[in-house]
């Protein structure tokens, strides 16, 4: 059986491989954070955000430099309204060209249905460097 709170992820998921803003920003709590590791003066989608207005600015930058080529989930976890996912990707970076493959896990907290934290754990040093044309670190399968 799955829980509430893995069905609110994938519905998430679903919104976002659609990039559609609307119904992505619906599965977040007017109140939710948002962290993407890295700094956002050379990754412009990294930082910590609050609330739908930022959490869109992110995902608007996300969206116009990252071309996804590959992107695999792995078997979702759930305690206490907090889904652990396991995945890899391989995304182009734009305007490098450059692409990377990765893994990272994803860290959702979910109360009442919504999300209400969104966090990531993944090579964002490599991210940025791919982002950027720089060489990457060993994390990321760098082409």
């Amino acid at each position: 059986m799955t829980s509430a709170a893995i069905t609110a992820v994938e519905a998430y998921f679903q919104a976002f491989g659609a990039r559609d803003m609307e119904r992505i920003l619906s599965h977040f709590a007017g109140d939710a954070t948002w962290t993407i590791p890295g700094d956002p003066a050379l990754a412009p989608w990294a930082g910590s955000r609050t609330g739908p207005e930022e959490i869109q600015q992110s995902l608007t930058a996300f969206f116009a430099a990252v071309e996804p080529l590959a992107f695999e989930l792995g078997t979702m976890v759930e305690a206490d309204g907090r889904v652990l996912v396991p995945g890899r990707y391989a995304s182009r970076f734009h305007p490098s060209g450059q692409v990377l493959e990765s893994e990272m896990i994803l860290r959702f907290t979910v109360t009442d249905g919504l999300i209400t934290d969104y966090r990531v754990f993944e090579d964002s040093l490599g991210i940025t460097r791919t982002h950027l044309g720089e060489p990457t670190t060993r994390m990321g399968t760098h082409r």
